[in-house]
């Protein structure tokens, strides 16, 4: 998961000075944490939505041009309701034009819960190239990923941290990762720093707390 700024002067004023560009990357660190802590925030709607996927046929220049009823409420969750097709739904969609395999997105709905949009390519009928577009909630395995990558773990210390919300000690994470007991530490103490807590309770905590 990047994020990126891109800022720009106009009207003929002069580039950002050096001490401009220093504030702006010393609030890089405090912004990325507060938006990795809002992406795990757990949603404050309580509504489970439809039961069933939302389905949408798409024609071949990403028109609308069938859909479920659950489509048209997942939508609502993905974009202000009377609005064109969500920006994920579109992102998906081109992607996968002209492609074998499906594509994917994990996306934030406007009540906070996550929801996993795919795109696949249809052959056939009477529409050419048109793409099939589901929309449900995402698994929470999908998202715990999503989740490890806003907060910069490495392979390593995600494969740590995994047996750690299994409850495994020490001991047995380094024997099964084949490392020793203090590197193991090691990468906990990274992955403190990393996700703000301080314990292990308060990290399996943190994590599944979806």
């Amino acid at each position: 998961m990047l994020g990126a700024v891109a800022l720009f002067r106009g009207g003929g004023r002069p580039d950002f000075t050096p001490a401009a560009v220093d504030v702006l990357r010393r609030l890089s660190a405090p912004v990325g944490a507060a938006l990795r802590r809002a992406a795990h925030r757990a949603s404050g709607d309580a509504a489970a939505g439809p039961a069933e996927a939302g389905v949408l046929l798409l024609d071949q220049d990403l028109r609308l041009l069938l859909e479920n009823p659950a489509a048209k409420l997942w939508r609502d969750e993905l974009a202000p309701s009377g609005a064109e097709l969500p920006i994920a739904v579109m992102e998906v969609a081109a992607r996968v034009r002209g492609a074998v395999l499906p594509a994917y997105a994990r996306v934030r709905g406007r009540s906070g819960r996550w929801l996993s949009v795919q795109a696949s390519p249809l052959s056939g009928g009477p529409n050419p190239a048109a793409v099939a577009v589901t929309m449900h909630p995402a698994p929470a395995a999908d998202v715990a990923e999503v989740l490890l990558l806003a907060y910069g773990l490495t392979p390593r210390e995600r494969d740590v941290l995994a047996r750690v919300v299994a409850g495994l000690p020490s001991r047995a994470i380094a024997t099964e990762l084949h490392i020793t007991a203090a590197t193991v530490q090691d990468h906990l103490k990274s992955v403190f720093a990393k996700t703000g807590v301080h314990s292990r309770r308060e990290l399996v905590a943190t994590m599944l707390h979806l």
